[in-house]
């Protein structure tokens, strides 16, 4: 039933009754539709999640261009510190005057910051609560749990909780949650993985669907004649009745996965080719070539709304920071083409692509690498962020600053939170219901202000 059909017969129906609420309760009614109530039908949005797994060491990657904090940043760094030929400056200084510099292996990242198709946030990181060095030195401070560790601080990057070890969902999969009656009936999750499961995805109620690059999931030869036999004998088995809980499950899992795997596959069959050059090469390439296949299939699956999630590994430079140069310009080649491919199909403004990364790295060098360290910058691309902007607050990058908690592992100015409820308001989500997203964004930003969290995206 069309959701504007229902509030119309449900207006008119005695909602006192214990079938009319079990109905609302069962729908979601109560968070879904109070996000989505002022969306037009034909509205489609997508978010695409790059990871950087490892902790990309992003002061080499947004670097000071002028002379007396770039003289700061190569004192702190030392032997990491990257020449001013290595770095190409951006066009537009900082609200203060301070003059900033991509990585010169970035070229496609640079013209899309510069043409208002990408932005930076500066400082970013896990936190509590509003943080200071003076905090943790008094002891007083609240800090996410695992504060340098890869496994907690990706958990806590995927599930917007530092405060837990054990999140039952992440700000993804609770984010489709609030959209499940949005989109269509459909066997395929609104949320689609080219990196395996992850927990920024998952919720109790909403699944990962999971491929790898250039493949489309299902069991082999499945529809093939000659596998006739074998698909009746496994139907058979899938269609007994068992008694075992887990064999029921295991059933029903088993089954769901065959359809929609059936299901995706013909979804792409009527979809619009995408007309784009990917290159083959390049891991990250690829599995954004299948993102852009997964948004040309977006009808077939009736989808208004999508996350997809795509992994980079490799970024945790402890012992040389020598392969960082070349992995930026995979990482910068392939959102190059990703963003060509959506401006060809006519969708830039419906598709937001962001990086997040476990943690940022130490200033000062640990051997001819870097350690694991707290606040970082990420990027944003797409056609509805406010590029060519950096938000946040840029650091003093020099050791015993005001941010350095000891060898240069700067405090976050800017919580994930703030970060990921721009991308979800932009997504629809009402102010109201942003704490059923993220739910310590009361910590920093107050859903009743005027103003957004960040002003990063184009939310009117």
């Amino acid at each position: 039933m069309k959701r504007r059909r229902f509030i119309g017969e449900a207006s008119c129906a005695s909602v006192g009754s214990i079938s009319a609420l079990s109905s609302i309760f069962n729908l979601r009614l109560t968070g879904s539709l109070s996000a989505a109530e002022d969306l037009p039908e034909e509205d489609y949005k997508a978010l695409v999640c790059v990871f950087l797994a490892g902790g990309n060491d992003s002061f080499n990657m947004l670097v000071p261009y002028g002379a007396e904090a770039y003289d700061q940043y190569a004192s702190a760094r030392g032997s990491l510190a990257l020449r001013p030929s290595e770095l190409t400056a951006f066009s537009q200084a900082l609200p203060d005057g301070r003059q900033l510099a991509l990585n010169k292996n970035m070229p496609e990242l640079w013209s899309l910051y510069e043409s208002g198709k990408a932005a930076f946030i500066a400082n970013v990181g896990t936190l509590l609560e509003a943080t200071t060095v003076a905090g943790i030195q008094a002891g007083t401070a609240k800090l996410p749990l695992g504060l340098f560790s890869h496994s907690d601080q990706q958990l806590h990057w995927q599930s917007g909780l530092p405060d837990t070890r054990s999140p039952k969902s992440g700000w993804g999969g609770r984010l489709a949650d609030l959209f499940a009656d949005l989109n269509g009936v459909s066997g395929v999750s609104m949320n689609i993985s080219l990196a395996g499961m992850n927990v920024f995805q998952s919720s109790g109620t909403t699944s990962v669907f999971a491929k790898s690059p250039g493949s489309i999931p299902g069991l082999k030869n499945w529809n093939q004649p000659s596998y006739r036999a074998r698909q009746s004998a496994i139907e058979s088995i899938l269609d007994a009745q068992y008694r075992n809980v887990f064999e029921k499950t295991f059933v029903s899992r088993t089954k769901e996965a065959i359809a929609a795997g059936e299901e995706y596959k013909a979804a792409l069959s009527i979809a619009e080719p995408v007309n784009a050059t990917f290159t083959q090469t390049n891991p990250i390439s690829m599995q954004l070539k299948d993102v852009v296949e997964g948004i040309s299939a977006r009808s077939g699956m009736n989808k208004k709304r999508q996350t997809f999630f795509v992994l980079a590994g490799g970024w945790d430079h402890h012992s040389s920071l020598d392969p960082h140069p070349s992995m930026l310009a995979q990482l910068s080649q392939a959102i190059g083409e990703f963003q060509a491919a959506i401006a060809g199909m006519g969708m830039e403004d419906q598709v937001t692509l962001f990086s997040s990364s476990d943690f940022g790295r130490t200033l000062s060098p640990n051997g001819g690498g870097s350690d694991h360290a707290w606040g970082g910058n990420q990027f944003v691309v797409g056609g509805a962020v406010r590029g060519g902007q950096v938000f946040g607050e840029y650091p003093e990058l020099a050791l015993g600053s005001l941010l350095d908690s000891g060898r240069g592992r700067l405090v976050p100015t800017t919580s994930v939170d703030q970060y990921f409820a721009e991308l979800a308001l932009w997504m629809g989500v009402s102010k109201a219901n942003l704490a059923q997203v993220l739910p310590n964004i009361g910590r920093f930003y107050a859903p009743e202000s005027q103003d957004p969290p960040l002003g990063l995206m184009n939310l009117g």
